[in-house]
């Protein structure tokens, strides 16, 4: 009753003690495949076991890249087998009953791949499978480390707890004179002080688990090391190089837009304000082809009150006029008839009578004709601004038309370099697309402290439109020695060094600390940190940098 008394006040009182967290255990990390690796200075061989059967992955030691003409011949243990092209995965296979079989295998690699021959070596070696306690012992067992788990005042009460049911049931079971039984409580003290003696005390803490793990998933080791399989490097195209010490002309990044060549481009506009009226066809749409000189609509002419008043009043005067020298010109020529006035005079009087006339005419024309509207260089529409009936005065633009394929780029430099030591510059959209430049000039006027350098547009892998933002990068003429890397090479580490990832083993990437100076628009030069010779990551470093 004692006994029972005590466990169950121990167990109502269950709980994390002080220093302790009973979190649930994380789960056991499933066990890798057998493999065998081998490697020389030209590829890189991994192979894991699948049952009977080996999956090979061969690729090649400088980029990483798989290698899938080769013909590979693979000794196992003296037996000889021809491994199969696996077209979907790029891997070979060979099938092999003795990969079951437990122990230490070797393994030969003869590969040929096109005229380059090589021979590998390495060891496979296939654990014994595991046994696991089962049975009353395997539950003696989670009890007791449950039990010891959930006692409080650590170590030492769980031991005292230990102490007393045993010792309890031991005079039980002597009270009853069963002497050969009191072995079994022995055993159980036996089995909790031990499981004790396994436990972390009161206030400390003994560590993580230091071993590597061995699973066919990506892991960081704790030196900082990243296992990751040859199936995830495959999935990730992972790819290297070989790094070198080269010596390059430093370049400058300038903030930069793309704008019209003033002389393939310009502006449709009215001299007079009116209303617009699209040409046949309605109005033209964005991107539109059009040579100088197709009409782009016409406008009709409006006045204001004040200028139609004007206009009445001109009218009037010039009727009143015209009438006066038509009765005139009938009189002169009655009097020419009896000789009375000189022809010339009558003559006078006629010229005068149709100045009016036309005049007249010429001030009602301007009343209601309407002004074309024309382009004025070859080129597409880039902007529409107008739409039939619109009111437009002289300070619209109502289209805006340029030549795609002469286009112009304009950068703003403040301090970086001397606009007079720019020769070369290429520009870039922050993607793999690449611009070829000109130098054509720079401005000699200062606005808002930044100087104008002006580049005409060589070749373009990608259609660009007018204002679209770029980085120019020029040559400064100050060379600098490195290794050279992509920037895609780069990784930023937890705790915020920039790193590059060397590979180490065919499976095992380990992370650099690297000081490292923008290059170009797609490179950088690591000053330090790297040796020559290294393998470094050049595609989706990013990526392993994301493994925990």
């Amino acid at each position: 009753m004692l006994t029972a008394a005590l466990v169950a006040g121990c167990f109502q009182s269950v709980g994390a003690h002080e220093g302790r967290d009973h979190a649930a255990a994380p789960a056991a990390a499933a066990p890798g495949s057998p493999r065998v690796v081998a490697g020389s200075e030209r590829y890189e061989f991994v192979g894991i076991v699948e049952g009977e059967v080996l999956v090979i992955y061969l690729d090649r030691a400088d980029d990483n890249s798989p290698v899938t003409t080769a013909t590979i011949e693979i000794s196992l243990d003296g037996q000889a087998y021809t491994a199969e092209l696996q077209e979907k995965s790029g891997t070979y296979e060979i099938t092999a009953p003795p990969l079951r079989a437990s122990g230490d295998h070797e393994v030969l690699v003869n590969l040929k791949d096109g005229a380059v021959s090589d021979l590998l070596a390495g060891t496979l070696m296939v654990p014994p499978p595991a046994e696991e306690p089962s049975g009353r012992l395997h539950t003696l067992l989670h009890v007791a480390e449950d039990f010891l788990s959930a006692a409080p005042g650590g170590r030492i009460a769980a031991v005292g707890v230990a102490l007393i049911i045993v010792g309890g049931a031991a005079i039980g079971i002597a009270s009853l004179r069963r002497r050969r039984l009191v072995a079994v409580p022995v055993a159980i003290l036996v089995l909790l002080l031990g499981a004790a003696g396994t436990g972390a005390h009161e206030g400390h803490d003994h560590g993580p688990d230091l071993r590597a793990s061995s699973g066919n998933s990506p892991a960081r080791r704790p030196d900082g090391s990243i296992f990751v399989p040859k199936p995830t490097q495959r999935l990730l195209e992972i790819r290297t190089r070989v790094t070198a010490t080269e010596t390059r002309v430093k370049m400058v990044r300038f903030n930069a837009r793309v704008v019209a060549n003033p002389n393939r481009s310009g502006v449709v506009q009215s001299t007079l304000q009116g209303r617009y009226e699209a040409p046949e066809g309605g109005v033209p749409p964005l991107g539109t082809k059009v040579k100088a000189g197709d009409p782009m609509g016409r406008v009709a002419p409006s006045f204001a009150s004040i200028d139609s008043s004007d206009m009445a009043q001109t009218l009037g005067t010039l009727d009143q006029e015209i009438s006066l020298n038509r009765r005139k010109l009938t009189r002169q020529e009655q009097l020419l008839a009896t000789n009375a006035v000189a022809r010339a005079t009558v003559e006078d009087v006629r010229i005068q009578l149709e100045g009016l006339e036309q005049r007249r005419r010429e001030l009602l024309a301007a009343k209601v004709r309407p002004e074309e509207l024309r382009a004025p260089v070859d080129g597409v529409i880039a902007a529409t601004r107008v739409v039939a009936g619109q009111v437009v005065s002289p300070s619209d633009q109502l289209f805006q038309i340029i030549d795609p394929a002469s286009l112009l780029v304009e950068a703003l430099v403040f301090d970086q370099i001397d606009p007079d030591a720019v020769d070369e510059a290429t520009a870039s959209l922050g993607s793999d697309a690449t611009i070829r430049l000109k130098f054509l000039g720079r401005s000699r006027a200062l606005q808002q402290q930044y100087s104008i350098l002006q580049f005409q547009i060589i070749a373009s892998t990608v259609a660009l439109n007018v204002g679209t933002p770029l980085t120019v990068i020029a040559s400064a003429g100050e060379r600098v020695s490195g290794i050279v890397l992509p920037r895609a090479a780069l990784a930023q580490a937890p705790n915020g060094q920039t790193v590059v990832f060397a590979h180490k083993e065919p499976e095992v990437f380990v992370p650099r600390a690297v000081r490292a100076e923008p290059l170009d628009h797609d490179s950088v030069v690591v000053t330090a940190g790297l040796d020559a010779g290294e393998r470094i990551v050049v595609r989706n470093a990013p990526l392993l940098n994301q493994v925990r």
